[in-house]
């Protein structure tokens, strides 16, 4: 089953799969929706390392995210450092949805993807992918710029921790249900040497309300 937020205007979809390393119990790969007046935060957000300090470090800067989750991007980013310095830090993809404006901010910091793939493969570009920066939160943060881009009914946003191999699109099919994309996406492409994340969100579709 996938996962849906009810808004005005209409229901997001999303969905996320994970796997932490074999042989550990836990995974330092987290994910966040956080629904806010008018919007959505969507983050991936990558513990450095594996196991329970990753975890902690990861756990840590998800709860920063959810407390200011209408913060612009740049600032939350800023905020999970600030928390984070005292962990093994993180890498992380953010995207905040203005679900009136018909946009999203987003940027990343470190190794962690993120991409736009748009309902209409004929549009041009069909596919743009996140402003990534170099640097970890909590040890070494970038100076850092969000960008901003229309979303349109029915586009996928996808983000992938480094865990995933980065061929991945090559296999998304536009029209599966978003937690159908990122099962497939892990069972297809994942890498084995490390945790690893997909989430995977759908732009509503007014034409369903």
């Amino acid at each position: 089953m996938g996962n849906r937020i009810t808004h005005r205007p209409p229901a997001v979809e999303w969905g996320v799969a994970m796997r932490p390393l074999p042989g550990e119990a836990v995974s330092g790969d987290l994910h966040l929706v956080k629904p806010f007046a008018g919007g959505v935060l969507l983050a991936a957000v990558d513990g450095l390392g594996r196991g329970n300090q990753a975890a902690m470090a990861a756990k840590t800067a998800v709860s920063v995210l959810g407390k200011y989750a209408s913060d612009p991007v740049v600032s939350l980013a800023k905020r999970c450092h600030k928390a984070l310095l005292m962990t093994r830090g993180v890498v992380m993809m953010l995207a905040s949805l203005n679900l009136q404006a018909g946009d999203m901010s987003w940027l990343g910091i470190g190794n962690v993807e993120g991409i736009l793939l748009r309902a209409d493969a004929a549009a041009v570009p069909s596919l743009e992918r996140a402003p990534l920066h170099g640097g970890l939160v909590g040890y070494q943060l970038p100076v850092m710029h969000a960008r901003k881009v229309p979303v349109r009914e029915g586009d996928l946003v996808i983000f992938a921790t480094d865990g995933i191999s980065g061929d991945f699109i090559r296999d998304v099919r536009r029209e599966d249900p978003p937690q159908k994309v990122a099962e497939l996406l892990l069972k297809r492409h994942f890498k084995g040497n490390d945790d690893a994340l997909v989430l995977v969100l759908r732009y509503p579709r007014t034409s369903r309300e």
